[in-house]
């Protein structure tokens, strides 16, 4: 499970974050993510562009390319109401909320380097960094 700032690291040229999903890593990632995550690159897009030094249509492309190309599964909303209640409760903020949901769901952490996320007991939070250390990449 990751969240949009995650996605959004990738667009940087050269980014670590960017390696990670692009690469075939030692261990197999399984990611996921809610919907709205393409929702949130759209509404970014400008801003993406601007810094990642791309066309608006560039940006749409290599969001298109990191989701395949990592495998990353879109989890239907349908599958996330039995889990909102408990997500709205963990979730230290309530945009972040969905990506609890999906966590709960999939039973899996959040690759996040939010702190902010991290500030709960029920799921665990994964940063880059920690990342990194798993898949024996640093």
């Amino acid at each position: 499970m990751l969240d949009a700032n995650i996605l959004f690291a990738a667009f940087m040229r050269g980014s670590t974050t960017r390696k990670i999903l692009l690469t075939k890593t030692p261990t197999p990632l399984k990611l996921y993510a809610p919907p709205f995550i393409i929702d949130e690159v759209y509404k970014y897009k400008d801003l993406l562009a601007k810094k990642a030094m791309l066309n608006k249509n560039e940006v749409l492309g290599l969001i298109l390319q990191l989701i395949y190309a990592s495998g990353i599964e879109i989890t239907d909303y349908r599958y996330l109401d039995k889990f909102k209640k408990d997500a709205y409760r963990i979730s230290p903020t309530v945009n972040d909320a969905i990506y609890f949901a999906v966590a709960l769901y999939k039973r899996c952490p959040i690759w996040s380097n939010d702190k902010l996320m991290a500030k709960q007991d029920r799921v665990k939070v994964i940063s880059t960094k920690d990342l990194l250390a798993i898949l024996g990449m640093q």
